[in-house]
């Protein structure tokens, strides 16, 4: 269901993902228009669906392009696949996410199918994201041990602790 990892899903999956979200698929491509300018202005990066969201998302040198809807707030999506361009257009009340992939059919189709399979799900449960802040402590724990055994440098640790304690 997914594209093939670069930076900008690395980038997303260190510093986006909120506790208890995780990555379903994402597929490189862009938003905005060729030769836009203004709010249309093409930019190259992830469409990524997570268990909560979509986001399109680039991390550049000049800064990053981030835009999110909530999958509950999604009203409509429409697709489109012409010789190997294929179009996700995500409609809500008042904004509309169009997304312009030549990422290959198979995963086009398997990642819409995932988008409309978490959309028909019911309302998660209260509490899923304090059982998430719950498991914090004990993440923090693991990963100690991990640094412990020399599994995970001493820098790693300390990026990946200050990520955790960040989402308490």
């Amino acid at each position: 269901m997914e594209g093939k990892d670069n930076k900008h899903i690395n980038t997303f999956r260190q510093s986006k993902v909120k506790p208890g979200e995780s990555v379903e698929a994402h597929l490189e491509g862009w938003i905005g228009e060729m030769m836009g300018s203004g709010d249309k202005t093409q930019h190259n990066g992830q469409f990524i669906l997570t268990n909560e969201r979509v986001c399109f998302y680039r991390k550049g040198l000049l800064g990053e392009v981030f835009e999110t809807i909530p999958l509950s707030k999604i009203t409509s999506v429409e697709t489109l696949s012409l010789m190997g361009y294929r179009v996700v257009r995500l409609h809500t009340s008042h904004d509309e996410l169009a997304f312009k992939t030549f990422e290959a059919k198979s995963l086009f189709d398997a990642a819409n199918e995932r988008l409309e399979e978490l959309r028909r799900r019911p309302a998660s449960e209260p509490g899923t994201s304090a059982a998430a802040a719950e498991s914090i402590p004990s993440k923090l724990k693991e990963l100690a041990e991990l640094r412990d055994a020399g599994i995970v440098s001493e820098h790693e640790f300390a990026t990946k602790k200050a990520e955790l304690l960040s989402r308490l």
